[in-house]
């Protein structure tokens, strides 16, 4: 039996072409889920429908519950294709996740503007202003 939760982050992983903030090796496992995932709905044309709908829209939430019926149902009714989706699952999950004490840090997109990627800031950031947060002009 499938769980939810799996595959609400199967489906929104899917979706959401997580490989952008990914390493390389992320990226490759990534790669190899989609490819196995894709393979199978060829087979099933409205699974095939509804992963690229989740994909040309993956802030639909519809489209992703649609994904995650899809998936359940081919898993279901595939315990070969449920075993091997968890499998390639595990092995993107290490990229998906910070270890602790790490960080992870992914701009994505046009960014106007300042951007700071940080993890422990002891302080205030400054971008080339010579005042500080009240107005007042600071020492140089």
């Amino acid at each position: 039996m499938v769980d939810e939760e799996f595959l609400t982050a199967l489906a929104t992983a899917l979706a959401g072409k997580v490989a952008h903030g990914l390493s390389e090796a992320g990226r490759a496992a990534y790669q190899r889920l989609v490819r196995f995932v894709r393979g199978r709905f060829q087979a099933d044309q409205a699974a095939e429908g509804v992963l690229a709908a989740a994909e040309a829209d993956p802030s639909d939430h519809e489209r992703l519950v649609e994904l995650r019926a899809a998936l359940a149902r081919l898993a279901a009714d595939d315990p070969q294709f449920d075993a091997e989706l968890r499998t390639r699952w595990r092995e993107l999950q290490p990229h998906l996740t910070a270890a602790a004490g790490s960080v992870r840090n992914t701009i994505a997109g046009d960014v106007s503007g300042n951007v700071v990627q940080a993890r422990d800031v002891q302080g205030g950031i400054s971008f080339g202003s010579d005042r500080d947060d009240h107005g007042d002009t600071r020492p140089a």
